[in-house]
């Protein structure tokens, strides 16, 4: 079984909710082995399909699903966001929003950025979003995109979690993809994303456009890259598992 590096619920705050359980994973306590040892729970890597199917069970599990009521992403490093009325595979995109309580939401990574949002609406169901997002998700504002289509939406109040992912000290990158983040970037994220002479650390640029946005994140996880005892990289291996977060609304009672 999946042991997460760390879980917990989002209470209702508004008319209408109910909770809203998230998990982080890491690496450790899923059926996979080698080079995708243990918790790979992503399909398309080259892993075992009996041992991912088993993790995506697990996976689903923590927040009270089952695994064939998973929402996947086939990230495109772009924007695209997927409105999800059921389970699958949604390919192309880099976010997926439902306001279905049956549904857990999954986004992987093995550097980039895997975050969650848990969005309340007044006299109405919460909304939950899962989002992948690397420096290409950063220049084309994939973060921003979904709390904006949240909060056309109807939200009122966005809670959120940001998962483990590379540290700009770990991320060297090229001068062009530096610029590309500068030019395409709201200075503040530009600023935050190249702190690091000659590295891009995509997790301060999310974490700076959650508080821009007056969302004050839990956040979980060190650097992919120094962790390799307990957090894939694709940078460090390039062949290797995926990490996740995932969102669902509960069944549980939170005490008042």
């Amino acid at each position: 079984m999946i042991l997460p590096l760390a879980s917990g619920v989002f209470a209702p705050v508004a008319p209408g909710d109910r909770p809203v359980c998230w998990a982080v994973t890491g690496r450790l306590g899923g059926s996979s082995v080698g080079e995708f040892s243990q918790a790979n729970i992503a399909p398309h890597v080259g892993d075992d399909p009996s041992a991912t199917s088993r993790n995506l069970n697990s996976l689903a599990a923590l927040v009270g699903v089952k695994g064939a009521d998973l929402a996947l992403m086939q990230a495109a490093h772009g924007s695209s966001i997927a409105r999800v009325h059921g389970a699958g595979t949604f390919p192309g995109v880099d976010s997926l929003i439902t306001d279905r309580p049956e549904l857990g939401l999954v986004a992987m990574g093995a550097d980039c950025v895997p975050l969650i949002f848990c969005a309340s609406r007044e006299g109405d169901t919460p909304l939950i979003s899962a989002v992948h997002c690397g420096w290409k998700g950063i220049v084309a504002g994939v973060v921003e995109a979904t709390i904006a289509e949240l909060r056309v939406r109807g939200a009122t109040h966005i809670q959120s979690v940001v998962g483990p992912a590379i540290c700009g000290a770990c991320y060297s990158s090229a001068v062009d993809r530096r610029e590309l983040i500068r030019s395409f970037s709201q200075r503040e994220v530009a600023e935050a994303v190249l702190r690091s002479p000659g590295g891009i650390d995509v997790r301060e640029g999310v974490l700076t456009q959650l508080m821009s946005a007056g969302i004050e994140p839990v956040v979980v996880g060190g650097c992919t890259y120094e962790n390799p005892k307990t957090l894939f990289s694709y940078r460090r291996e390039n062949r290797t598992g995926r990490q996740g977060i995932v969102v669902a609304m509960c069944e549980i009672q939170v005490p008042s």
